[in-house]
């Protein structure tokens, strides 16, 4: 990359654009999170899609698109859950060798899907994680429509003995606040909160006998997993938490903020640039998350329930509401979120794969790149390994959002996330002079970008991009005809600090220059250094004062 000799001359003199001011407060967050925090929820029927149907048959694509995540976030396992609806309905075969997944039932509702499987799947997912540095640990589903099944302890133990140390937790059932709605209580007029109590016993009793022994040892259960009816603090107030403590490993819910199951939705495109509207949906259950005794994990969401919605979960908006709200979970007392994809053609995916699992021919959808933009924010190149605390800078505009992420040890910013929602313009924001540790004078400026909110293919992350770029591998956003969105080196020595500008739309990741030369890094090679004291370095696609070419 290099600079335009306009570029240079636009930098020799301030810059007359109004900046927002940030002011770094000292965290308030009580939660560490990790570079992990953002995790990819897979839904069981369509799992074969991405992983493939055997071991010897992983589409080299998918393991290009973990090992991309697990690059960002090198200290910590990948997050990947396994559940959804067809969790709920489906059934374990010990004998089931061959299909993966056997689709039983035709006529079944497009958003759940019953399959049944056997050990290979478990297999395939333990080869999986195996694969990608760092590995991978799963949260599995288990069934808690009929309490006293005795599938959903022979389920357990298959998977515990399957995926080892790659176990993370059971999640024991899926929305039960919607079991009356959904009809799966049908003897029930209401059921409640006691009901759901009651349940629990029984299926925590069955867990006590597995092929894999008693799968309560492991305290490694998950719930209540609601998403909609329920109050958290209630369930928590009720007894359960306290009942089943020593069982537990998480306290799990699921949310999004409209759905589309049933051919129309409240919101449009405009709600999601929103940051106000970011912070409102976050604080959903914010009672009960306080009150919690565990971790708080959101084990599935999206930008719109029952597969999204296409024109809004498919672009670059839904991109950068799915970064803002991940960062804002991790701000209020989220421990991990999951973000959901099912079968191919479904809007809100983070990759679309060919129907033949092919090693090529995959499409890389907006919403991904937020994974991406979040495991570095949270701790670049192990920077994140001792934890991290995350505050909103509460900037006071809606169409403006920023972040502080500070080492949750010593307390010292370790990055700054800036994001502009604005569709055509760049918006500057003034850094202190000493955000960063003593000794940081160089910031780097890692920007997340696209031409339009409404952009589906054309996303540059830093000066790579995964536009049209068939084998998930992150290539140079100039050799795909992109202009990439940038990764610049600046100085911020003097005295007023300096001002960095986000592109309209786009999102940066401000963090110390010299995170770039450990090793991992991108290496300052890949960036441009600029003399940038009390001035503005622009960075932008093709309008802003400082150029890319």
């Amino acid at each position: 990359m290099r600079l335009t000799r306009a570029a240079y001359a636009a930098c020799a003199a301030p810059l007359a654009l109004a900046a927002t001011q940030l002011s770094i407060p000292s965290p308030s967050s009580k939660t560490t999170v990790y570079p992990n925090f953002l995790g990819i929820s897979f839904e069981l029927s369509f799992v074969g899609n991405y992983f493939g149907n055997s071991t010897d048959a992983i589409p080299a694509p998918f393991l290009a698109y973990l090992s991309n995540l697990a690059s960002a976030s090198p200290s910590t396992p990948l997050r990947l859950r396994i559940g959804g609806n067809s969790m709920d309905d489906s059934t374990y075969v010990p004998s089931q060798t061959n299909p993966l997944l056997n689709f039983t039932n035709p006529q079944a509702n497009a958003n759940d899907q019953p399959v049944t499987f056997g050990p290979p799947l478990f297999e395939l997912f333990s080869k999986v994680a195996g694969e990608v540095s760092g590995g991978a640990q799963y949260l599995i589903g288990l069934s808690l429509r009929y309490p006293n099944d005795t599938n959903m302890p022979v389920l357990a133990g298959a998977a515990q003995s399957g995926l080892g140390n790659y176990m993370d937790a059971f999640l024991l059932g899926n929305e039960p606040d919607l079991y009356t709605s959904h009809g799966q209580r049908p003897n029930l007029q209401n059921y409640t909160v006691n009901d759901y109590i009651g349940d629990y016993w029984v299926a925590t009793e069955n867990l006590e006998n597995t092929p894999a022994g008693n799968i309560l040892n492991n305290h490694n259960i998950a719930g209540p997993t609601i998403c909609c009816d329920w109050d958290l603090d209630a369930v928590l107030t009720s007894g359960w938490q306290g009942n089943f403590s020593d069982d537990l490993k998480y306290i799990t819910l699921q949310h999004y903020p409209q759905n589309n199951c049933f051919g129309s939705y409240q919101y449009q495109l405009n709600y999601y640039l929103n940051h106000t509207n970011v912070k409102t949906l976050a604080s959903w259950q914010s009672q009960g998350i306080q009150a919690a005794a565990k971790p708080v994990v959101m084990s599935e969401f999206n930008s719109a329930s029952c597969g999204g919605i296409p024109g809004i979960s498919d672009t670059f908006g839904a991109a950068m509401w799915t970064a803002d709200y991940a960062l804002q979970m991790a701000s209020v007392g989220y421990s991990a979120a999951y973000l959901h994809t099912r079968e191919p053609g479904i809007s809100y995916n983070l990759f679309e794969a060919p129907s033949s699992n092919a090693s090529s021919g995959w499409t890389t959808m907006p919403p991904y790149y937020s994974l991406l933009l979040v495991s570095t924010a949270l701790g670049l190149n192990g920077t994140g390994a001792n934890g991290t605390l995350v505050q909103d800078l509460e900037l006071g505009d809606a169409s403006q959002a920023g972040y502080a992420v500070y080492n949750a040890v010593s307390r010292d910013v370790l990055s700054l996330v800036l994001f502009n929602y604005q569709n055509a313009s760049a918006a500057q924001f003034a850094l202190p002079q000493d955000v960063f540790p003593s000794g940081s004078e160089n910031v780097t400026v890692k920007v997340l970008s696209a031409p339009t909110v409404t952009e589906g293919y054309k996303v540059s992350w830093g000066n790579e991009t995964l536009y049209q770029v068939g084998d998930g591998k992150l290539v140079a956003a100039g050799s795909e005809g992109l202009q990439g969105g940038g990764e610049l080196t600046v100085d911020c020595s003097g005295g007023g600090g300096c001002n960095v500008s986000v592109p309209g739309p786009g999102v940066a990741v401000v963090y110390p220059g010299e995170v770039l030369a450990r090793p991992g890094g991108t290496g300052k090679s890949d960036a441009v250094s600029l003399r940038a004291s009390a001035w503005a370095v622009v960075l932008g696609l093709g309008s802003a004062v400082l150029g890319m070419i």
